[in-house]
């Protein structure tokens, strides 16, 4: 005679709290998972932050050993204008990051320039009362196919992608210290900050600097500022 063995598979009851199981287990790790993602974002963005930080220090200090019309004094590399459109593709895009930055990933990294952006109200003549920004944006996802700056037109990079989540940006302007105004010299210090995007591919933020004091206001206009990603030249008599 065969004996037969019995095969009993999972009780309704025994599957239902399986399901429970996997839920709640869902619930902890995927929300982690995605702390852990978006904290590894932020670090490459901190990164670039202190390369290009570093950078526009030793920029200041060749001008300040090569004297020129400043003299010997340290004096912040301005912006190149604007970046511009030929047949709706940026143009004078990324020559900051290529002549900056020896080592960046292009299909993530993109720098703009945006003309007569920060209001540099230290400035000792009226030119110099808005300077020159660069905008560096960072896209984790690939870069994007089409960014615009403070809701303007938009400049189509020639990148394929469209994915809006998990972008930052970089942004520098050179600035002049109350210092610097009673010296009538401009661009001796500079201002940098980063943010986090509001998902929508376009660069808000605005600044307008305190006239005879070294501070800035940033409006963010939808996008989030990182607290401590945030620098401005500050000099004492």
């Amino acid at each position: 005679m065969k004996h037969k063995t019995s095969q009993a598979g999972f009780t309704l009851i025994e599957l239902i709290a399986v399901m429970v199981i996997l839920g709640i287990l869902a619930a902890v790790i995927i929300p982690r998972i995605t702390t852990l993602t978006s904290g590894a974002y932020e670090s490459n963005v901190r990164s670039m932050y202190g390369v290009i930080k570093n950078e526009v220090n030793a920029q200041a200090v060749k001008k300040a050993m090569t004297g020129g019309a400043s003299g010997h004094q340290e004096t912040y590399p301005e912006g190149s204008g604007t970046t511009t459109i030929t047949g709706n593709i940026a143009t004078l895009a990324n020559n900051w990051l290529k002549e900056w930055v020896e080592d960046y990933d292009e299909t993530q990294w993109y720098q703009l320039n945006i003309a007569n952006h920060y209001g540099n109200a230290n400035g000792s003549i009226e030119a110099n009362e808005l300077s020159n920004a660069i905008v560096f944006g960072y896209f984790p996802h690939g870069v994007l196919d089409e960014i615009k700056i403070n809701g303007g037109a938009v400049i189509e990079t020639g990148k394929p992608s469209t994915d809006l989540l998990d972008i930052y940006w970089i942004y520098y302007a050179p600035m002049t210290t109350a210092l610097g105004n009673d010296e009538g010299l401009d661009f001796d210090g500079f201002f940098m900050a980063a943010f986090k995007d509001d998902n929508d591919g376009d660069f808000e933020p605005t600044f307008a600097q305190t006239a005879d004091a070294d501070d800035v206001t940033v409006t963010e206009n939808g996008d989030t500022e990182i607290d401590d990603l945030h620098w401005i030249t500050v000099k004492k008599p």
